[in-house]
């Protein structure tokens, strides 16, 4: 089911927390049993053209930058899994503070995911 779903459309966009600086579990997981070699890279490679992923980061901006963190999760992203897998255009967004905010943290960053999923709608449009 999951490679059917993948085939139907042009355009990915993953939402997920940052753990440990990392993806977490669930979607490494997923990407190491359904992105495999023959259909996502090797012989083959996924006929997407883009990838959008939004990580929602406890921490701060500051914090996840202090040691180059953002950076390292943006490589993992761009080039380790999207471009390995023939997807060039792969683009990582990070919502930071996502743990014990106030409410009105909380509607900004809702307004900065819609406003980035619009964005990235429309630069999906032909």
């Amino acid at each position: 089911m999951e490679i059917r779903r993948l085939k139907e459309h042009d355009a990915l966009a993953f939402i997920f927390p940052i753990w440990w600086w990392h993806l977490p579990a669930m979607l490494k997981g997923y990407i190491d049993r359904v992105w495999n070699n023959g259909f996502a890279y090797g012989s083959n490679k996924l006929h997407h053209q883009h990838v959008l992923w939004m990580g929602l980061a406890g921490v701060s901006k500051e914090q996840m930058s202090k040691r180059n963190y953002d950076e390292k999760i943006t490589h993992l992203l761009n080039v380790g899994i999207a471009d390995y897998c023939g997807i060039s255009n792969s683009k990582v967004e990070f919502l930071y503070e996502t743990l014990d905010s106030d409410s009105k943290h909380y509607e900004m960053l809702l307004d900065q995911a819609h406003l980035l999923g619009l964005i990235y709608a429309k630069e999906q449009q032909p």
